[in-house]
């Protein structure tokens, strides 16, 4: 047995992204349906690991199955590959080019295996599809998983992929290098297939951790967003308003809170039904994210009551803020919703003493006078605390 059987090193590589094919359509079954592509990733990553036992194979089985199937089949994941980052991704899917390469794969190893038998046709044929394949894969990972360590690691590998398969179609020109066969000893050849045995395990994992990170960040950006607006749900607000404070103790300054509560919500409810109430917070959420300042933090406190936390604003630009937000809200945006206004407490004080349950209970005590006086008003706390 030669000391390096590439045989046996394709054979031995394709049993471990097989066995993460199936791990990946195991946990795929339970990724939210806004996760896309990871099925086409394990089905990728499945007919690739079939292909290279195929391709092993080679001269212990029937050609059409070595020669035209396995190759036509790593088309076929690779293509897979693709499509499944760029659904990822939210790009538009290139089936219909992933398609075109499969019939003209399918068209050339059949005519250069039966027709005009060519070693060296089909592995030219085959380096130029899969160096796109690979190549465009490599760059949908590099452009779009800019924000994820791990999909530029995939794409960086993909890249190593890409090179190798290019480099061996180019060798294809030069008689030296050129091989005659799949096993051929040549060092092109020995390092194409190594390549290719390496990057499919390490592809396959990459592909996997991308998409459990991405799992995890939204799973973790859920535990911090109101379902139903897509603000800040009242955990995630203790926590912004902590970090506020302490950076505001560091640079001295002013924390200013606001209490907003939606007037007369339960007659809304009752007079057109929870669903139009649903929309209406909607609503309300999105036109006063849109008007905060950059520093500003909104929330949804609970109910129809919303949360503004102002960083470094003193009371009268406070209740600036607030007067702002009441008047944008009585301008009736949405002919289908009925019109609806708000009333506004506003608490103020040195961050030493802003402490959540403080700035809560000033700015309750002054939403109450809001409300006392009519509502749809602003009222500021009584105990507006100054430096």
């Amino acid at each position: 047995m030669p000391a390096f059987d590439l045989r046996t090193v394709i054979l031995m590589s394709s049993v471990m992204p097989g066995l993460m094919a199936l791990v990946m359509f195991s946990l795929g079954r339970g990724f939210p349906a806004n996760i896309r592509g990871v099925g086409h990733w394990a089905s990728g990553a499945l007919v690739v690991s079939l292909s290279a036992i195929l391709l092993a194979l080679r001269g212990g089985i029937a050609d059409w199955l070595s020669i035209v199937v396995a190759n036509v089949g790593l088309i076929l994941g690779t293509g897979l590959w693709l499509i499944g980052s760029q659904m990822f991704f939210g790009l538009r899917p290139s089936r219909r080019f992933i398609a075109l390469l499969l019939v003209v794969g399918t068209i050339a190893m059949s005519w250069m295996t039966w027709v005009h038998s060519s070693a060296g046709g089909r592995t030219l044929c085959m380096s130029a599809m899969l160096t796109v394949t690979f190549g465009l894969n490599s760059l949908t990972m590099l452009r779009f998983g800019k924000s994820s360590n791990t999909a530029l690691f995939v794409g960086s590998m993909q890249l190593v992929q890409t090179v190798a398969t290019a480099a061996r179609g180019v060798s294809m020109f030069m008689p030296s290098w050129a091989s005659t066969g799949l096993f051929a000893p040549d060092l092109v050849q020995k390092i194409y297939l190594t390549t290719g045995a390496l990057m499919s395990l390490t592809v396959t994992v990459g592909l996997l951790l991308v998409a459990m990170e991405r799992l995890r960040n939204q799973l973790e950006q859920q535990s911090f967003m109101d379902p139903l607006t897509g603000l800040l749900n009242r955990r995630a607000f203790l926590s912004v308003h902590q970090q506020e404070r302490d950076r505001t103790l560091r640079t001295g300054g002013l924390l200013s809170f606001l209490l907003i509560d939606l007037d007369h919500f339960k007659r809304v409810n009752d007079t057109y039904g929870h669903a139009t109430g649903d929309r209406i917070l909607t609503d309300f959420a999105k036109r006063v994210a849109d008007m905060l300042p950059e520093s500003g933090h909104v929330a949804r406190w609970g109910g129809e009551e919303f949360a503004v936390l102002l960083p470094r604003a003193h009371p009268d630009e406070a209740r600036d803020h607030a007067e702002r937000i009441r008047e944008r809200i009585t301008q009736k945006d949405d002919a289908t919703l009925p019109g609806y206004t708000c009333s506004i407490g506003v608490s103020c004080m040195a961050a030493s003493e802003a402490t959540i349950e403080q700035l809560t209970r000033d700015a309750d005590e002054a939403l109450y006078n809001a409300k006392r006086s009519g509502r749809n008003c602003v009222c500021v706390s009584d105990h507006v605390i100054l430096l």
